[in-house]
């Protein structure tokens, strides 16, 4: 696969590079980069805000647009209209202005999953539509023309109730303490929503009252806490294999925050039984898990990881507490996987290893990929046991990076991701128990989730992350659950698909099978997983 070309952008946030595919505008490849123009046209060329000085300005044909709103002597030095040039070789560009600093990015092309099946037209809906993945880290949305079946935007979100917890059970605590904070923690979710929508519909100047239907899929807690219903049940034990409902008892309530009409649907899809959640229900329509061979692993990584195994007429799902490691934070140096994260690092010559940073930023973090990179090499080289112990260098850790600031690695960093391994690892091998299947009985494995696009699968198998199976049987799918999600909106048979696996699962809580505790010791080995 031939390397994408990149944009060198000058801007008052310091240099960076872009890589883009051909196609798209350069208005919108800044944005997806985190460098947001001013605009006030959705890239029609009538507000003249989006100009940036191209190096490259005289290859480049002018736009009848852009000399409506820039003068000749402009023109000639090189500045030009963001929204009018799509680029076809590598540019060089400056930025004098940015948009004040939003919460919400755009998602590149290569974070969206693909939608297995295209979406019959529905002529007769509301015209647009919305699909929200509500998760403990982060929150993505797409809108839709759901009666053209094509998605006309996409961003993704910190989800700012991290304020009150970077895991589930800690958030869910908190809301049990008194009904205030438990309203404060919704309205910190229902706000950032609220945001994303004004955003996509700002940018591509749609009426919020022309939406007619939002979809939300999410962890249960994640649900729950938005919802405000059951969130105390999720705290007790009796009900982590239990259906509940967590849909709102006054939708209304959310249409008005979201400045969405009266008429307007807003769905909560129900989960599956306790932290099993329905964002898990989502990645088994879009990967379309049980039409697949028996064996058929899926997992979804993320700070409340889910699985689901295929073993040919059930469908067992179960939920274990990974923690924020695989989505770049609840580490010293995470981040997540934004310009400036490494995502990947590689052998270089003689014991030396080469950074991969999204951007071709300096080095700021670590995201998720990066560090089951950096964990594998060390193991390779020697420089960590598998124990998950430096033998050289214990106190201060391993250094990644010094260009752009100290990046070190410490113990207490790879205790923290062995714990979150061996929570998967654990689960995996304790579902092919209940299948009576071995774990090399495996026939294909869906990772899905934060880092799912960008893991190197044969680092992510060398230190137990993921099942053995031949590599060519990994799929990585970056975000699964939305894909479900826009399928669930679009498709007119959303209730059968529902309900065709449901009708086939089965979920467990490894919690009351004291048998877990000894596989999660096992799986804590920076070692592949035993078969």
């Amino acid at each position: 696969m031939d390397a994408l070309p990149f944009i060198t952008a000058l801007s008052p946030q310091g240099e960076f590079q872009l890589p883009f595919q051909p196609g798209a505008t350069l208005r919108d490849i800044l944005i997806a980069g985190g460098l947001g123009l001013r605009s006030a046209c959705a890239g029609n060329a009538v507000c003249g805000q989006c100009q940036v000085r191209v190096q490259e300005s005289a290859t480049i044909p002018v736009t009848s647009g852009e000399k409506r709103r820039l003068s000749p002597a402009r023109l000639n030095a090189g500045w030009r209209l963001a929204c009018q040039i799509t680029p076809q070789i590598p540019l060089h560009i400056s930025i004098k202005t940015l948009a004040p600093a939003q919460h919400w990015r755009a998602l590149r092309d290569d974070e969206y999953s693909f939608i297995r099946q295209p979406p019959a037209l529905r002529p007769n809906v509301m015209r647009y539509g919305v699909a929200v993945d509500l998760g403990t880290t982060h929150i993505r949305l797409t809108l839709w023309d759901v009666r053209a079946g094509k998605r006309l935007a996409g961003r993704i979100g910190i989800n700012p109730q991290a304020s009150y917890g970077a895991d589930i059970l800690s958030r869910l605590t908190e809301a049990a303490r008194s009904g205030q904070v438990a309203d404060a923690i919704a309205v910190l979710a229902t706000t950032a929503i609220a945001e994303a929508l004004r955003d996509m519909a700002s940018a591509l100047e749609i009426n919020l009252h022309d939406i007619g239907e939002v979809v939300i899929v999410g962890n249960t807690a994640m649900m729950s806490l938005l919802s405000g219903k059951n969130t105390a049940l999720l705290l007790n034990p009796d009900y982590w294999t239990q259906c509940f409902s967590i849909q709102p008892d006054d939708p209304a309530l959310l249409n008005k925050a979201w400045a969405l009409s009266e008429q307007a649907r807003i769905r909560f899809i129900t989960p599956l039984g306790g932290f099993i959640g329905s964002d898990l229900l989502a990645g088994i329509i879009a990967t379309r898990l049980t039409e697949q061979p028996a064996g058929s692993l899926l997992i979804d990584f993320g700070t409340n990881s889910e699985m689901a195994l295929w073993d040919g007429k059930r469908l067992r799902l179960t939920a274990t507490a990974g923690g924020p490691a695989f989505e770049g934070c609840g580490i010293s140096c995470g981040m997540s996987a934004e310009a400036g994260a490494i995502y990947r690092l590689s052998s270089g010559h003689d014991q030396t290893f080469k950074l991969g940073v999204l951007g071709k930023a300096k080095a700021k973090g670590l995201c998720g990929s990066g560090l089951v990179d950096a964990v594998a090499w060390l193991r390779h080289q020697g420089k960590l046991d598998k124990l998950g112990r430096y033998p050289e260098r214990a106190n201060e850790g391993f250094v990644l990076s010094e260009s752009g600031g100290r990046i070190v690695l410490k113990a207490a960093d790879i205790d923290v991701f062995q714990r979150a391994k061996a929570s998967i690892g654990a689960g995996v091998c304790w579902l092919c128990e209940q299948a009576e299947l071995a774990v090399s009985d495996l026939d294909r494995v869906y990772a899905c989730g934060a880092f799912g696009g960008l893991l190197d699968v044969s680092n992510a198998q060398a230190i137990g992350l993921l099942p053995p199976v031949p590599v060519e049987k990994v799929q990585l799918e970056a975000n699964s659950a939305l894909a479900g999600c826009e399928e669930l909106l679009l498709s007119a048979e959303a209730e059968r698909l529902v309900a065709a696996v449901l009708a086939v699962a089965e979920l467990y809580n490894m919690g009351e099978d004291s048998a877990f505790e000894n596989l999660f010791v096992e799986n804590l080995y920076l070692q592949a997983m035993q078969t």
